[in-house]
């Protein structure tokens, strides 16, 4: 199975939990249910915006800094 992160978005609609895989400022997700949109426009522009920050982090080197420990 892909290591691809995620987040799960209800469905304001019909309530259904929806696994959005990736965000595109240009596509609003919609339910796989109801299509109805999962999000307002503005909000998937946020979203996209966030998931692309956070895949330019996902390959920085580990530097050391945490341990299991430290919990």
């Amino acid at each position: 199975m892909e290591n691809t992160p995620f987040i799960i978005l209800p469905c304001p609609n019909c309530k259904v939990k929806n696994r959005i895989k990736s965000y595109d400022s240009a596509r609003v997700p919609i339910c796989a249910k109801c299509k109805s949109p999962l999000v307002k426009p503005d909000e998937n522009e946020v979203h996209a915006k966030y998931g692309q920050s956070l895949n330019s982090f996902l390959n920085l080197p580990g530097l050391g800094l945490r341990s299991d420990t430290d919990k």
